[in-house]
């Protein structure tokens, strides 16, 4: 009888603590939430759950309330006894995020409330719910980020008036800019993958102390997914599959990501691929502004001759689509507990992307196009990467990542004017070899020292042909793009950074890096002789540059947050500066000039926050940036002449040059609300404005004032969000005369102000299965981005299914 008893008394007990798992959901996606907190009432005893969103609670007392908090999420509370009996919890996502922590301030994780800066985060959660169709949208939506655009399959951000090679892409901790990053527009953002996207970190302002040259407006950091271990021991798999339609573009994407996770080796594995046919502008027009934004013909080759063909629908922006896939794939390996490796591999090809803008410019003599074929060859894009990772209390560093990257960029331009039976190719490679090392050490429980090195070389390969499309003979007579004997670039540099909480209240931190910068670059003789143009073909700098910043946060209580930064920005002149010889229009051609010298930024920002009983946070932010010696295209006397002669077609010189003194100042503004447990408000605000002043001439890239308003529903398995994205009127008079912001492709006005109303929605099925709709641009309005070529999409409706297991 004594042996009946325990037996069911001992299998009662086991059963129970097996049964005091709980599982932490996502209350709107049913998806798991791994770090979450679990805490009793007096924090005695602290548990976080796992990658699956499981926790142990059996060692809290049944008869405790527990505290459920994660910092992206709204903190419950609850009994221990009034768990639900399926042992689920679901938590709701807060808008505002004061706990949130960032890495690319000193490439270390710390919490965001602690920096100066102005750092903005896009979470993978955020990206899935958005359904973006490439990165350089993706930063858009965020309503905190310009971004111009001059092809369908393209994308150039913005950031505090800078664009193109002024601001620095990252992925995974290696620098995107190469080499021939060039000033004006740039498509490079859109070849990551969004579907593969653990987090995107902005960081406004100069940040050339932690990552040297090119980051004048600031840092776009890409940060993949990385791969997930086994929290059993046990071999297991998770994935996800989406397929997604949009009618703008009438879009197909389809993506894959596996993550086959061991003990101590995981495995990720990511591919997508997207179709987008010819985009299709909004058809509610403003009368004043006629067919402006319109293609009412295209170029089309017919029995061997260019054709002018009546586009039947205008509003059809004929050879704009294109299509592109992405992979990724990591090996981590954790041998032990302070130590991690992880093989980093990525791989990103697109179709040719037509060039639209170029494509729709007429010939002022001829009444014809200007072009029947003007396009970017296969896209591609390739990174590998072993990175290590070590944890260990040593008399130096506390934490050490070592990343050993290598990239190769194929870029190539080709074009044929109408007509002309002579096609050109321009064809480009770029590899880097990288080293980035980052060491954190603890010196005391308020000080941090952060410290590395950075090395970077860059080879660049420019060929040039011309093609016969009748004969198909090819010769070799056309100029490069750039110098063709060599042509490569090596960055070295180190920093040291410091932050010193002083007190509760004040946390000062301080960074300074030295920065060293070489170029060699040389054309052949045979290039000379076909370029025709009298200049030294070979050209050599080097450059030397210290930057530092200072910091000040001042925190008097949680509700109130001070910021005060002064920093620096270096940019040395690359390949594209000093050596590019491109023809910009009919009539103007950027010409070579090696004299050109580094430019420099000097920013001060004071950023202002304040929270409301928790629920609401308002954050301001003002900037002035001073900039010397800044890079400008501008009209240039080559050798003496303001115009030169090249396959017997005359044009001016520009070139680009330090303008001397130039300044860039603005203001950011947000408001976050949380006004129900489900029902929140955000809404954000950006003013820029850039002036010249040595020639007393606007600055480029300074975009009129933007910003976007959105009102978000989370309930269970749903979430729904309506947004107003808008842009202000940027006048005809504030373009910048000779520089990129493409006059050309705007009204004899400027370019107009213009709002778009957006709706999207999200509903979890079943815990397998979501179901995402949107609708973009629901009045179907008639617009185009300031400086851009190609009108932006009418109404868009998106359909997109997503399986997880």
């Amino acid at each position: 009888m004594k042996y009946i008893i325990i037996i069911p008394a001992f299998v009662f007990i086991f059963f129970s603590g097996f049964s005091q798992k709980v599982k932490v959901l996502d209350k709107s996606d049913l998806q798991p939430i791994g770090q979450v907190t679990i805490s009793n009432h007096h924090e005695s005893l602290m548990i976080v759950t796992d990658a699956n969103g499981i926790a142990d609670i059996s060692a809290i007392p049944d008869t405790a309330t527990l505290l459920f908090s994660h910092v992206a999420f709204q903190p419950l509370r609850i009994l221990k006894s009034n768990i639900p009996s399926n042992k689920t919890i679901y938590l709701t996502e807060n808008i505002i995020k004061l706990d949130e922590f960032v890495y690319t301030a000193n490439r270390v994780e710390e919490k965001k409330s602690d920096l100066p800066y102005k750092i903005e985060v896009i979470q993978a959660k955020d990206i899935v719910f958005q359904n973006p169709q490439n990165a350089a949208i993706m930063l858009e939506q965020t309503g905190q980020v310009f971004v111009q655009t001059s092809q369908m399959g393209g994308g150039s951000p913005v950031l505090r008036g800078f664009e193109a090679n002024k601001v620095l892409l990252v992925v995974d901790g290696i620098r995107m800019n190469n080499a021939v990053y060039r000033a004006g527009h740039l498509q490079n953002a859109i070849t990551v993958d969004p579907f593969g996207l653990a987090s995107t970190e902005i960081l406004y302002g100069p940040g050339s102390t932690i990552f040297g040259s090119d980051a004048l407006g600031g840092v776009i950091n890409f940060r993949t997914k990385d791969p997930v271990l086994s929290s059993s021991g046990k071999t297991e798999i998770h994935g996800n599959v989406l397929g997604r339609f949009a009618s703008a573009n009438t879009e197909k994407t389809g993506g894959i990501n596996l993550n086959f996770g061991w003990k101590k080796l995981g495995v990720l594995l990511n591919f997508s691929y997207s179709d987008f046919d010819d985009l299709r502008e909004g058809k509610v027009r403003d009368p004043a502004l006629g067919d402006f934004g319109t293609r009412p013909v295209y170029a089309q080759r017919i029995n061997g001759k260019d054709s002018m063909v009546i586009n039947d629908k205008p509003w059809i922006q004929k050879t704009s689509g294109y299509s592109q896939y992405n992979f990724l794939g990591k090996v981590l390996f954790k041998p032990g507990e302070h130590s991690n490796y992880i093989l980093n591999v990525q791989y990103s090809n697109s179709s040719d992307i037509p060039r639209y803008d170029r494509l729709t410019e007429m010939n002022g003599s001829t009444g014809k196009l200007q072009f029947a074929e003007w396009y970017y060859g296969p896209q591609t894009r390739l990174l590998a990467s072993l990175k290590a990772e070590y944890n260990v209390k040593g008399v130096i560093f506390d934490h050490a990542s070592v990343i050993l990257g290598y990239q190769n960029i194929h870029e190539d331009r080709i074009q044929r004017d109408f007509g002309s039976s002579k096609k050109k190719f321009n064809l480009e490679t770029v590899g880097v070899i990288s080293l980035n090392a980052d060491f954190d050490k603890k010196i005391c429980t308020k000080d941090n020292l952060r410290y590395g090195i950075e090395l970077d070389y860059n080879n660049v390969i420019s060929k040039a042909h011309n093609e016969n499309i009748k004969t198909g003979a090819s010769t070799d007579d056309r100029a490069t793009r750039y110098p063709d004997q060599k042509a490569n670039m090596m960055y070295i540099s180190a920093y040291l950074s410091n932050n010193w909480n002083i007190s509760k209240v004040f946390a000062f931190s301080q960074g300074i890096r030295f920065n060293y910068v070489t170029l060699n670059a040389a054309y052949s003789d045979t290039m000379v002789k076909i370029m025709d143009i009298p200049f030294n073909p070979d050209i050599a700098q080097k450059n030397a540059a210290v930057n530092g910043y200072l910091g000040l946060v001042a925190t008097p209580g949680r509700d109130w947050k001070f910021s005060l930064v002064g920093s620096t920005g270096f940019r040395a002149p690359n390949i594209d500066d000093l050596t590019k010889l491109n023809v910009v229009n009919g009539q103007t051609i950027v010409v070579p000039n090696p004299d050109l010298k580094p430019e420099y930024a000097y920013n001060i920002e004071l950023s202002v926050a304040k929270t409301i009983i928790g629920k609401v946070r308002l954050e301001g932010t003002a900037f002035y940036t001073w900039l010397r010696d800044a890079h400008v295209i501008a009209p240039f006397k080559y050798n003496g002449l303001d115009s030169i002669t090249i396959d017997g077609e005359k044009y001016q010189t520009l070139a680009p040059t330090n303008a001397g003194r130039a300044y860039v100042c603005g203001v950011q503004g947000s408001l976050l609300a949380q006004i129900t447990h489900s029902f929140s408000i955000l809404s954000n605000l950006t003013y820029t404005y850039g002036y010249d002043e040595s020639s007393s001439d606007p600055l480029d890239h300074i975009p009129p004032v933007f910003g976007m308003t959105s009102f978000r529903l989370e309930l269970k398995k749903f979430k729904g969000d309506f947004y107003v994205m808008y842009n202000g009127w940027k006048r005809i008079s504030q373009y910048s005369p000779g520089g990129e912001d493409n006059d050309l492709y705007a009204t004899p006005y400027g370019m107009p102000s213009w709002y778009t109303l957006n709706l999207k929605l999200s509903y979890q099925v079943i815990k397998y299965l979501n179901i995402e709709l949107g609708m973009e641009n629901i009045l179907d309005e008639n617009y185009r981005k300031f400086a851009s070529g190609i009108s932006s999409p009418g109404r868009n409706v998106i359909v997109a299914l997503r399986c997880t297991f």
